[in-house]
């Protein structure tokens, strides 16, 4: 089993693996966010930080790109405000 995102495998830590389990999300769900979701914040050059819309939640991920892969460093999910929500419409167009 694979689970790629731009052509590099997705290797979680293992703490990251018990995030995803609270949150029930699994690593195939980890690739979908990272190509389809929505860019959260600017990190710092090589961090990526996705996030996708599920009900009245938002689930991101955090990868980190090291070179032949990228390293799953944290999975989250917070509640929707109208801020963020108004945020992100502004910015993402959604």
């Amino acid at each position: 089993m694979s689970f790629t995102y731009k052509g590099k495998p997705i290797l979680p830590t293992k703490a990251v693996l018990s995030e995803l389990s609270e949150i029930d999300v699994n690593l195939y769900e980890v690739a979908e966010i990272l190509e389809k979701g929505f860019e959260i914040r600017k990190r710092k050059k090589g961090v990526i930080e996705r996030g996708l819309q599920r009900g009245n939640k938002i689930i991101n991920v955090v990868v980190v790109d090291l070179g032949d892969y990228y390293k799953l460093i944290h999975a989250g999910e917070f509640s929707l405000s109208k801020n963020f929500k108004k945020l992100m419409r502004d910015r993402n167009g959604i």
